[in-house]
């Protein structure tokens, strides 16, 4: 009886050893189907860097040095894409204009921009004269120099007026150096715009915005001709819509972008730094526009600004809108840090802040500037609430700060309504 139930037991223990490899069996071929539905593959392709070079004369050989493209694998990875010439389209510098760079391989293939210039200019020229003399869809080249003013008389580079559709396009940020500041969409006599009906397209491209400047007194003293106190900032738009800039700095300025109206507006890739009061600023409107992958650092240092008695709103950005309902606005993937801090000597914008400043109760004067000091600020300007909708703030990543976000409307602090932020 004992033999039997070892002998039963002895064909249950060698079932179960059959069993349980034919389920390793199935296991090992079922992985292995699995593993090679998933296997690594290219799915698309995206540029990690442009060429350095990105504009040319008419007739200029194309260099395409410092491209760098990687393949995308459906594994959520990315690949070294290793180029030859067979890969990169043929681009006909003969005519001037915007010309599509195809990267192609077998079936999938990315496209980046260059432009070739058919209006040039050097650091040693009338650069007003010059862009008076173009015409709309005109490409400008900015060549690799210092357009900076000689002394505080020069006003060789002070509010240029740009009253035609044009693209501009320097050597980058690094190499074309801009020290004066640029108008769009208003003709200027000197002391009052006259704006531009239906103003649109204008592009800016690789140009670094810069003003020398030092604080003495507590007031900042420009090098060039604007004094202790920069109003326009280095580009001053009015109504302008489909306004792109991209791959430009800006050191020094009271705002690096100031416009009434943004539309359709494309802010990308660019640099803020030591800008006195708000690096992009809109007054009235903004709809359907883009910050998308800028940095901004050192912005509203110790600045104290007042317009007549209440405090102007500082900051990294600050977006005025004017009606109510869908605006499609995105603020997204942009680097901020030391934004509106206060830990050093007080800096005046103008005489009046000083004024008002020193005249103000002290509590009241830091609940004021604590109000309107923020990364980002979203302003009603025509009623008590702030109806917009549509804008997200997504990505973004935030360092040292007084606040965040400000949603205000005529001085009154709101609910979020239609702001979403995902970070």
């Amino acid at each position: 009886m004992e033999n039997l139930y070892s002998s039963k037991k002895n064909k249950i223990k060698n079932l179960s050893k059959v069993f349980k490899t034919f389920l390793a069996v199935i296991i090992l071929l079922c992985s292995g189907v699995l593993y090679a539905g998933c296997s690594r593959a290219v799915v698309g392709y995206h540029v990690k860097a442009l060429p350095n070079k990105v504009v040319y004369q008419i007739g200029e050989k194309v260099n395409f040095e410092g491209l760098k493209i990687e393949s995308v694998n459906n594994d959520g990875t990315y690949s070294k894409f290793n180029l030859s010439t067979e890969n990169i389209s043929e681009v006909d510098t003969s005519t001037f204009g915007v010309k599509k760079v195809v990267v192609q391989k077998e079936n999938m293939s990315v496209s980046f921009d260059i432009y070739v210039a058919n209006v040039i200019v050097n650091d040693s020229d009338n650069i007003k004269e010059i862009l008076q003399s173009t015409n709309d869809g005109d490409i400008v080249y900015l060549r690799a120099g210092n357009y900076i003013p000689i002394n505080s008389q020069d006003l060789s580079y002070k509010d240029i007026v740009i009253n035609k559709s044009l693209i501009i396009v320097g050597d980058g940020m690094d190499k074309t150096k801009f020290g004066g500041n640029f108008i769009v969409g208003a003709n200027y006599d000197g002391s009052v715009f006259t704006k531009i009906d239906n103003f649109k397209n204008v592009i800016f491209n690789g140009i670094g915005f810069e003003l020398d400047y030092e604080v003495k007194n507590n007031f900042i003293n420009y090098s060039g001709p604007y004094d202790n106190t920069d109003t326009n900032g280095a580009i001053r738009c009015f109504d302008t819509q489909n306004l792109q800039i991209t791959n430009c700095s800006f050191d020094g300025y009271a705002y690096g972008v100031l416009a009434d109206t943004m539309i359709g507006a494309s802010i990308t890739k660019c640099r803020f730094r030591h800008i006195q009061l708000t690096a992009i600023k809109t007054t009235t409107e903004t709809q359907n526009s883009t910050i998308f992958k800028n940095i901004f650092m050192d912005i509203a240092t110790n600045v104290v600004a007042f317009d007549e008695n209440s405090a102007i709103t500082t900051g990294a950005i600050s977006l005025g809108f004017a009606t109510e309902g869908q605006k499609g606005v995105l603020v997204c993937k942009n680097i901020f840090t030391r934004i509106a801090l206060h830990d050093g000597e007080v800096v005046y914008y103008n005489n009046q802040s000083k004024e008002t400043a020193t005249t103000t109760d002290t509590n009241i004067f830091k609940m004021s500037y604590m109000k309107n000091s923020a990364v980002i600020s979203m302003l009603s300007i025509t009623t008590d609430d702030l109806r917009a909708t549509g804008i997200i703030l997504s990505a973004n990543n935030y360092g040292q700060s007084l606040q965040t976000i400000y949603l205000g409307a005529n001085g009154k602090t709101v609910s979020q309504n239609g702001v979403i932020s995902v970070d």
